[in-house]
């Protein structure tokens, strides 16, 4: 059935290229993957680039939408404001990047600044030159939290040419947005840009009966950058940049199904290995919510930051310096049971509101009122990276030394309630961070076609966790965790406290080596063969609910030996594209958020082995016409299950379908007056998934429609864009949560249009 699968993408590939060959090439296109500039296909590295060409007509208009354009990414709404993001890629990924103490296992980058925390990494993008996105660790040159791979965002960098851009649009959903973007030189050696965003839903497509029938997903998102660029001397070259962005929203609302329960993590449990029918059926409409009015989801997110990327020469050899700050507030609310009653399976409760004490928390198995988290947070960082790279033995070796520094602080209050009950605890974090790194990478060109590289980094991480719990003022103490006198070991026997405090602090250092031999076969084909290691730190577990001995647990690093082959080629006078990636990791001691008696931490959860084949095709048989294939297979097996994960059924890892791909197609063409018209097409195809590492929510496959048709003045100063998301209009899960007291779906959205007047000069 797969094997069938796998052919729907290649033959619609193969039907559209079916036309005359016309002298056409297919887009060189530069990226800084190997943080210098340098060709794609010269770059020995599996890395995906979207130039702002490729983004429109993709319609990737935020961060979220990448995914689905890119082998072996999975990004997917989550469980907290909307500007949060899930990450998944080749196998390791996070669930919960909503909470301070979760950090990605993809390092995402803008202008090359890292982005510490994933919640407001969903930015609506605007003015961006291209995105380009590095699988694999890259635990060399990037290092911090790129133990599967790295995404970097780079935004227009002022210059001498001027330019300008601007646009209006309205569609689906009263969706209005407008985009703004001017630059050029100033004199005097400086060149200055701006560029803006706003934009409006003022309607949704998820329903809430139990709130008068209002429709969910509204939101109001404003976005401003500037830049500012000094480089009067041609061996110094200076760009400040600052930007703000402001998101109001409704939210993630989920969709609830039923029944739910609370499997119990103790004696008595199901056998590691025994399939759990969970799940259940809908329990409302597709698109339904049964939150009220009072609980129904809710965010806003604030970010504001700073940037200065300063390089200057210093003989044969390029001083580089990046510094960063980022200022990031958090606010959200979302009903972990989408406002239905949950009734447990395993225990004689039913939606009566009792609490019922399951390993040490006590934890709502049946409620009749929503089961929602409120949640607020700040996180303020500042990074410094110090680069030297240049050549040496007359170009015979390329080199890259740095340092790399961290400092980052935050702070989070979240409270779980029921219905119009006050919260039960309040929970309060603080966290310190502070990481240190030096690195380096060579290149030694053994001859016209052969070369080696080899690269190490060394990574310090110390993390502080201050924790603290307080009852909510409901009639029952419900902080709790704390071990019994009587039996310390067992923690059924828990007690409950009124309150407690945790102040923990653990550091780990690592380091990662890579290795890897390039051979330039001819001027267009380069095949590559990578061993490298990759490293995250451990840290400490938030979504507890109150319970202190799940507080007080700390997970240690994960860490992957990665074995990669590749090749990138170019063919028939270069109107073909190929590049062919297959790769094996191997997985110790691998992070995911896991599911048990009412709580949802982080933890390890064994070892695992991913092992995948990636393809990326491109062919401009004509200078009219383009057309790409991306196709991922992947196998991911989980193996010394730890006790964390009682009712892994597959022994998958969550977020990672066995296969993906995307295929499209887009055509241009003059027609009267020399007005140009252009219109294309993609269908996403996505086989079926766990949602999480317990595998007890299997999201079906689905596929997804996408298409453009646009008209462009003569001296291409004008344009109308009409574009579509979902035309075929499939209902379609992506994500969702099943145990821990709740059972609920994340939906994509159904057929949306925009129609946008665009003007540049």
């Amino acid at each position: 059935m797969r094997n069938c699968v796998l052919r729907v993408p290649v033959l619609l590939f193969a039907g559209v290229l079916w036309v005359p060959n016309v002298a056409a090439q297919v887009d060189e296109v530069v990226v800084t993957a190997e943080r210098k500039e340098g060709l794609l296909q010269d770059t020995s590295i599996a890395v995906s680039a979207l130039s702002s060409d490729n983004l429109q007509k993709l319609q990737v208009t935020t961060t979220r939408d990448i995914g689905t354009n890119v082998p072996s990414l999975q990004t997917f709404e989550t469980t907290a404001n909307s500007t949060a993001i899930q990450v998944f890629m080749r196998g390791a990924g996070v669930q919960n990047p909503g909470f301070n103490v979760s950090e990605s296992p993809v390092g995402i980058y803008l202008d090359g600044v890292f982005q510490g925390r994933l919640a407001g990494a969903s930015l609506e993008l605007t003015d961006v030159e291209r995105i380009e996105v590095l699988r694999g660790p890259q635990g060399t040159l990037y290092g911090r939290n790129t133990i599967s791979g790295a995404m970097n965002i780079v935004t227009r960098t002022p210059g001498d040419e001027p330019w300008l851009n601007a646009s209006l649009g309205g569609g689906e959903f009263d969706t209005v947005k407008t985009t703004f973007s001017a630059g050029g030189p100033l004199g005097d050696g400086f060149s200055g840009s701006i560029a803006g965003l706003y934009s409006d839903r003022g309607d949704g497509y998820i329903v809430a009966p139990n709130a008068g029938g209002r429709r969910l997903g509204e939101y109001q998102n404003q976005a401003v950058r500037g830049k500012l660029r000094w480089n009067a001397r041609d061996e110094i070259d200076a760009v400040l940049s600052a930007w703000y962005f402001d998101s109001e929203s409704d939210g993630y609302n989920g969709v609830p199904y039923g029944p739910s329960y609370n499997p119990p993590s103790s004696p008595g449990s199901p056998a590691q290995g025994v399939s759990v029918a969970l799940g259940g059926p809908q329990s409302l409409g597709f698109y339904d919510t049964g939150s009220g009015a009072t609980t129904l989801g809710a965010g806003d997110g604030r970010q504001v930051g700073f940037s200065l990327d300063l390089s200057f020469d210093v003989g044969e050899a390029t001083v580089r310096s990046i510094t960063g700050y980022i200022d990031i507030d958090d606010e959200f609310r979302f009903d972990l049971n989408g406002g239905a009653c949950q009734e447990s399976t395993l225990n004689a409760t039913d939606c009566d509101g009792d609490f019922v004490p399951t390993d040490g928390g006590p934890i709502f198995l049946g409620t009749p009122a929503p089961l929602y988290v409120t949640s607020d947070s700040q996180n303020e960082s500042f990074s410094q990276e110090l680069q030297l790279l240049g050549s040496a033995f007359a170009g015979g070796l390329d080199y890259l030394v740095g340092v790399f520094f961290l400092s980052e602080d935050g702070e989070q209050h979240y409270q779980p309630r029921v219905g119009g009950l006050l919260p039960f605890v309040t929970e309060s974090v603080r966290t310190e961070t502070t990481s240190i790194a030096l690195f380096s990478e060579a290149t030694w060109y053994l001859s016209d076609a052969w070369s080696t590289t080899f690269g190490i980094r060394w990574t310090r991480d110390d993390k502080e966790y201050m924790g603290t719990c307080t009852t909510g003022g409901v009639p029952f103490p419900t902080c709790s965790g704390i071990a019994s006198a009587a039996d310390p070991t067992n923690p059924l026997a828990d007690t409950a406290a009124a309150g407690w405090q945790l102040n923990l602090e653990e550091d780990w250092d690592e380091l990662t080596p890579k290795f890897q031999l390039n051979w330039q076969a001819t001027d267009d084909l380069l095949v590559y063969g990578t061993v490298s290691r990759g490293f995250q730190a451990g840290g400490f577990q938030g979504l507890c609910f109150g319970n202190r001995r799940c507080n007080s647990n700390v997970y240690d690093p994960q860490t992957v030996w990665s074995y990669e082959v590749g090749a990138k080629g170019d063919y028939f006078d270069r109107t073909l594209r190929l590049n062919l990636a297959a790769y094996l990791a191997d997985y110790e001691d691998i992070q995911q958020s896991t599911i048990s008696a009412g709580s949802f931490p982080l933890g390890n959860v064994g070892e695992a082995t991913v092992w995948g084949l990636e393809l990326e095709a491109y062919w401009s048989p004509t200078d009219m016409l383009n057309t790409f294939l991306v196709v991922n297979t992947m196998d991911t097996e989980l193996d010394g299950v730890s006790a964390s994960v009682p009712f892994a059924s597959e022994n998958e890892l969550g977020g990672s379908p066995d296969y993906t791909a995307k295929v499209g197609f887009d055509h241009s063409f003059e027609i009267a007056g020399d007005w140009r018209m252009a219109y294309g097409a993609d269908v996403y195809f996505s086989d079926a998934y766990f949602a999480t590492v317990n595998n007890a929510l299997l999201v079906s496959s689905y596929h997804r429609v996408g298409g453009f048709v646009s008209l462009a003045s003569p001296d291409e100063h004008w344009q109308l864009l009409l574009q579509g998301k979902n035309l075929t209009d499939e209902e379609d899960l992506v994500s969702g949560i099943v145990g821990g007291g709740t059972n609920i779906r994340t939906v994509l959205p159904p057929r949306e249009w925009m129609l946008t007047l665009s003007y540049r000069l």
